[in-house]
């Protein structure tokens, strides 16, 4: 009895070892993570107001973050960017009337401290919109420096230099009302830029950072409108945010600080790493012309082999921050044709090397309402149900857009959850294998375009002791590809990202079977 105990024993425990191993098709199926602790992360841009309401007020709030963590890990992120949380006249909060508190229609600073607490007890960094080129007209600092003036007909007093105040009408300045000064103004007369080289400004700003960092254990900032700092002067530019980073470090050495330059180029915008900054977005990625999007309708492996390199031989310091779309920019599911494509722009996101960025109800393939490329129309409520009411639905949208069917061509995050083809599971695999393979967010990247077809694109990426091989099939059919398994080094398929659930990638031999429009990974 003993002995027939231990050989069924031996023979389930060869079946277990062999469903954790190798398949006969040469396709290991372990799924093992690897998360390293840096800032090579998975982040996930939330606008709070649209995200998830706790208190039925229609508007979205740090509660509801926090109730949403394992969701946000459970689809693979380990990362979060808050857009502004400050006191703020209007809906973005982008022009801040208190640095130093939380708006009330989002909680209370106990609320962010139980959300940075829970979100690191799930391994997720937390990095706050931290918004320094400007600040509300309605704001104490700004409100006293005009005073002054009015009384005193000279700029003056505690706050007269934490802005730009000249006596004559420049080109986007406003006249301050009653007296002969003007202030700078580039976005728009209620945010009043700040003047960056007044000492006693930048020492509020590291008492501003302290604040976060310190005392509520945040990870790090995004920084807003980093090319408006000094309008025109990418020198003075690169200078202020060498400052930044240097006194953000000096608080916290491992804090990430990623900025918004968004200018044309990469040569343009690798110009900003000269100032130590961790990252800077990938503007030139971005929108529906940008280059993945671009990769992807077309479907060019060669474009997308030759971007990689071209990626690596510009930014050769720092972090690349790839993404699709944000808060200012169309929607991946407006600008891209069919759920395919949808998924598919995600897919060549999450082979990128750095840190990518998701905006939030991208993993759903939500849209901007009626395609509207106004700023309110790309920040409506995440759809977490089909249902015409339910729990967390922000109700509020802001600057009062009408929230019906047209604002969501995709089924809820409550309905795609249950169907494993969907965009959001896609999503969820698609982070999944960046957390299982380092090299693919950090490694040294060679192309190898010898012998493929135009729909094709083979690379190899190596970091520290892990080289994987990522092929790429951007076509909307079959592709086999022959692979010249010595040179690269495989032996067989260790991962696989498909927008049709039901297929597979296979290796056989030498020959590499994608499905259309896959992704394999191998070793």
């Amino acid at each position: 009895m003993k002995k027939r105990f231990f050989v069924l024993l031996m023979a389930v425990m060869l079946l277990f070892t062999a469903s954790c191993g190798e398949s006969n098709d040469g396709t290991e199926n372990n799924t093992e993570l690897n998360i390293i602790d840096d800032n090579y992360r998975n982040w996930y841009e939330i606008f709070v107001h649209s995200y998830y309401d706790t208190n039925n007020d229609g508007i979205g709030d740090l509660k509801g973050v926090t109730e949403k963590l394992d969701y946000i890990k459970d689809l693979g992120f380990n990362g979060i960017w808050l857009m502004p949380i400050s006191p703020s006249p209007t809906y973005h909060k982008y022009d801040v009337t208190d640095y130093y508190a939380i708006d009330p229609q989002y909680g209370t600073l106990d609320d962010l401290d139980e959300l940075v607490s829970e979100a690191h007890n799930r391994g997720i960094k937390v990095i706050l919109d931290l918004v320094l080129n400007h600040s509300s007209n309605q704001h104490p600092w700004f409100k006293e420096a005009c005073q002054y003036i009015k009384e005193n007909g000279s700029v003056g007093g505690s706050y007269g230099d934490y802005y730009n105040f000249v006596p004559q009408n420049l080109a986007d300045y406003t006249k301050v009302d009653g007296t002969p000064y003007y202030y700078e103004a580039r976005f728009w007369s209620g945010m009043p830029d700040l003047n960056l080289d007044s000492e006693a400004l930048r020492a509020e700003i590291v008492n501003i950072m302290k604040f976060w960092l310190d005392e509520h254990g945040v990870d790090g900032f995004r920084l807003d409108a980093v090319t408006s700092y000094y309008t025109g002067d990418v020198a003075k530019n690169v200078e202020f945010l060498s400052w930044v980073n240097r006194q953000a470090k000096a608080i916290k050495s491992d804090c990430f600080i990623v900025g918004e330059a968004w200018v044309g180029s990469d040569v343009l915008i690798n110009e900003y790493y000269k100032s130590g900054v961790d990252s800077f977005f990938l503007f030139t990625g971005s929108q529906g012309t940008g280059t993945l999007a671009t990769i992807v309708k077309q479907q060019s492996g060669a474009q997308l082999g030759k971007l990689f390199m071209s990626l690596q031989e510009t930014y050769t310091d720092g972090i690349l921050a790839p993404f699709l779309g944000n808060h200012d920019t169309m929607r991946p599911g407006s600008f891209m044709p069919g759920e395919e494509n949808v998924k598919m722009a995600g897919g060549v996101l999450a082979m990128m090397n750095g840190g990518t960025f998701v905006y939030y109800g991208e993993e759903i393939g939500m849209i901007s309402k009626n395609g509207s490329n106004s700023d309110p129309a790309k920040r409506i409520a995440m759809k977490w149900s089909d249902k015409n009411v339910y729990k967390g639905w922000c109700y509020m949208p802001p600057e009062g857009i009408t929230v019906d069917e047209t604002c969501y061509y995709f089924p809820s995050v409550e309905a795609q959850t249950e169907d494993e083809n969907s965009i959001l599971n896609y999503y969820k695999q698609a982070m999944t294998l960046r957390n299982r393979f380092p090299a693919i967010a950090r490694g040294t990247v060679e192309y190898f375009p010898e012998g493929q077809n135009n729909y094709i694109c083979v690379v190899k990426k190596s970091y520290q002791d892990e080289s994987i091989v990522i092929v790429i099939n951007l076509d909307s059919f079959d592709q086999t590809v022959t692979l010249d398994k010595d040179a690269l080094q495989v032996k067989k398929v260790v991962g696989e990202l498909c927008v049709d659930v039901n297929t597979h990638v296979s290796l056989n031999g030498s020959e590499l079977k994608l499905p259309p429009q896959s992704i394999a990974i191998l070793k």
